[in-house]
């Protein structure tokens, strides 16, 4: 029987995740892409490549490589068409933040990064037939302002549980742009995916019109 992904004639574009952020970012652009979520247990690659003390940058691709395969698995390996995959971790005085388990753990990384600046480790890959045919890491510099704890309460209790699938406890684009200082770097790429480059290397492969 044919596989669902197999290749029904010209290439389609997924993307290996159920971001609807990242697949929004890519559907506003005018790409015609199917989001296709697969399963990896991204906390035993973190914690292995951070015991060999790699960079977070580096982890981020990994991560960002290790859902292009998974989707490459779930076909078999039988699919012809072309995979985006992303990953992002943030960094701070050389820690590295995931997504908040809770909203107690949201707090906390919130008051760590007060008054500090962090980086968006944000890594972007493109497979197609199971191999990589670009990569790209983007790392946008920011500052949060020494913000109040009355603020904080009230951040919380206004963005809730949306908190939990952020990198780093906020959302730019909401109530969590108060946060901030400065902002250095592409907006995209502190939105989890930078499209710019990705939509050149698109056009070079005839995905997107030049």
């Amino acid at each position: 029987m044919e596989s669902a992904y197999a290749n029904p004639g010209t290439a389609r574009l997924f993307l290996a995740s159920g971001s609807t952020a990242r697949l929004g970012l890519l559907r506003d652009a005018g790409l015609e892409v199917i989001s296709c979520p697969v399963g990896i247990d991204e906390a035993v690659i973190r914690d292995r490549m951070r015991a060999e003390k790699r960079s977070h940058g580096a982890i981020s691709l990994a991560l960002a490589d290790a859902k292009a395969l998974g989707f490459f698995r779930k076909t078999n390996f039988m699919s012809a068409d072309f995979v985006i995959a992303a990953d992002q971790i943030l960094e701070c005085d050389g820690i590295g933040f995931d997504k908040p388990e809770s909203l107690d753990q949201a707090r906390e990384q919130l008051r760590h990064l007060r008054g500090r600046t962090h980086h968006l480790q944000t890594a972007l890959v493109l497979y197609r037939n199971g191999q990589k045919l670009w990569e790209h890491l983007a790392s946008p510099k920011l500052t949060f302002r020494d913000f109040s704890e009355a603020f904080l309460d009230t951040y919380i209790a206004s963005e809730g549980d949306a908190l939990l699938s952020c990198v780093g406890a906020y959302r730019l684009e909401g109530m969590g742009v108060q946060l901030f200082e400065t902002i250095d770097g592409d907006h995209d790429a502190i939105l989890g995916l930078p499209r710019l480059p990705l939509l050149a290397v698109l056009r070079e492969y005839g995905v997107a019109k030049k």
